[in-house]
């Protein structure tokens, strides 16, 4: 009885070694075993699983000590800053530092279904991001209603923070509500309501995503829709395997601009893809446009790499815009080269060159861009 006691003991311990070191699936996939050959009771199983989730949530909180929760999960405060410096290679451009971003996020979750987000920008004049809540019924089906990004565009709808270039691609930044776009600068954001949510799940990871959203179709910061007609836009993406991304999104709409404004047609539709492996990852997004007669298209190509794991990135990108189809040579295509080094998870600095190849102009109009980032 001694000998099985020790045997038992030993066991136990070399399980719980396990449990710091490896992996936290790795760690439930052993005990399972074990306790599936009766090499461990129920409780002694529990126990093991319940001491590894205290040791993992302790090294979540270090590794985030930046943070501040208040409230536990109700309150999370965090933000962003990029401080950035532009060199313009024609000599009517203004070399100049400037504030890109400088933002204040506030969200939570109130229990296990509500969540919610106040998301603020302080660079320039200050406006109000996001300011939504979401009602969780099941992974497969939820609710979001507010002020929020519209589900078109793949690099519309990465964070900035999460960006591989300082900038935005042409396209993206003349359909998807932003700098360019006929409708203005709305950051990618409109109010209005959504659907979304993921089923079919294989193994560790669903097969499909969707969102149905419908929208002013005025942009963001707003109190009242600028017409009748309410925009309609949804996104479909299928994950065939681990880690890559494929998806098709379209815009029905209508916007109010020109001079003097009028209601004209705003139409989009694209497809995006993107994969992930190792250091490796590859993104590519197709988009068009048709603002009244106007039909206008673009895609980017690009391919980012970790040279050194988890601190130094190299990145290179191909981005061509046609804004009007029905006008020859118009096409303008941009070439970007880009640096990223990661000081630590908050902070990022970044360089960009983009070689600007526009038909219109024969003046160099190249662009030098670097950019210092600090989320917390």
């Amino acid at each position: 009885m001694k000998l099985l006691y020790v045997i038992r003991t030993v066991l136990l311990l070399s399980i719980l070694f396990t449990a710091i070191t490896a992996k936290a699936q790795q760690n439930d996939d052993l005990i399972n075993i074990l306790q599936k050959k009766n090499v461990i009771t129920q409780k002694e199983a529990d126990s093991l699983r319940a001491d590894q989730a205290i040791k993992e949530q302790a090294r979540k909180d270090k590794e985030n000590q930046h943070g501040i929760t208040i409230g536990s999960r109700a309150l999370q405060i965090s933000g962003l800053i990029q401080t950035e410096y532009e060199g313009f290679e024609k000599t009517s451009g203004v070399n100049t530092f400037l504030l890109h971003r400088a933002r204040l996020d506030v969200k939570g979750d109130i229990n296990d279904n509500w969540n919610y987000e106040v998301y603020t920008e302080f660079a320039g004049t200050t406006k109000l991001l996001d300011a939504y809540t979401t009602y969780k019924i099941a992974d497969y089906l939820k609710f979001t209603a507010g002020q929020f990004k519209v589900p078109f565009s793949l690099e519309s709808l990465i964070a900035d923070s999460q960006l591989e270039f300082i900038d935005r691609s042409q396209v993206v930044n003349a359909l998807a509500g932003r700098s360019t776009d006929v409708i203005g600068n709305q950051n990618g954001r409109d109010i209005g309501i959504q659907i979304n949510g993921s089923f079919a799940k294989i193994d560790d990871h669903y097969l499909f995503d969707y969102t149905l959203g419908v929208f002013n179709g005025a942009g963001y910061d707003v109190t009242t829709d600028n017409n009748n007609h309410k925009d309609i836009v949804g996104r479909f993406t299928v994950h065939p395997i681990k880690n890559l991304d494929i998806s098709g999104d379209f815009y029905d709409g209508q916007g109010n601009y020109g001079t003097p404004a009028k209601n004209y047609l705003r139409n989009r539709g694209g497809f995006d893809a993107r994969y992930v492996i190792g250091g490796l990852s590859l993104t590519a997004e197709y988009d068009k446009g048709t603002d009244g007669v106007i039909k206008r298209d673009g895609w980017y190509g690009q391919a980012a790499y970790f040279v050194i794991p988890k601190r130094l990135q190299l990145a290179a990108k191909y981005d061509t815009y046609d804004p009007n189809q029905a006008t020859a040579n118009v096409r303008t295509n941009y070439y970007t080269g880009g640096i990223n080094y990661f000081f630590n998870n908050w902070a990022k600095f970044t360089i960009d060159y983009i070689d600007r190849r526009e038909p219109v102009t024969q003046i160099p109009n190249n662009i030098f861009e670097a950019q210092l980032q600090l989320t917390f």
